[in-house]
């Protein structure tokens, strides 16, 4: 099987905020290209690093990589993960890499039927945590349903 191949992504303006996906009683999602795969991220403001499920990994032709396994804690207990580099993850206008992702299976809930406590259905690939967050200045609207990243 042959790795996909990384697609040119227009920059928008500096700075200009791009809207995230806001669906009451689901989590606020966004989309980004690994490797020039598409993929659906739970913005996730508690989360230290990002993290991205194996099977994304895969597909973005990254699977073969070696990691460093690393202890993940959460609210659910203690889990193993695998520290990996992936060379280039874009998120709204920016492009950041290489960066150093946890790649964990997410739980069933979030594979194919969607995130928890409804939305579109659409799977989502991992979370965006802070050490991506970092780069961007995050708004959130709850009262007009509305969130943006903007480039800092």
């Amino acid at each position: 099987m042959n790795a996909p191949q990384a697609r040119p992504i227009p920059p928008p303006a500096a700075n200009e905020p791009v809207g995230l996906k806001v669906t009451p009683g689901a989590p606020i999602t966004v989309e980004a290209r690994l490797n020039g795969v598409a993929l659906t991220l739970i913005v996730d403001t508690g989360a230290d690093r990002t993290v991205i499920s194996p099977e994304a990994i895969e597909r973005a032709g990254l699977g073969n990589q070696a990691g460093r396994p690393v202890q993940v804690v959460g609210v659910t207990g203690t889990s193993t993960a695998t520290l990996v580099t992936v060379p280039l993850l874009d998120v709204a206008g920016a492009r950041i890499g290489p960066i150093v992702v946890v790649a964990h299976a997410l739980p069933q809930t979030f594979r194919g039927s969607g995130a928890p406590g409804g939305g579109d259905g659409a799977a989502v690939d991992g979370l965006l945590g802070r050490d991506v967050l970092d780069v961007f200045t995050l708004s959130v609207d709850t009262a007009s349903g509305r969130a943006t990243l903007t480039p800092r």
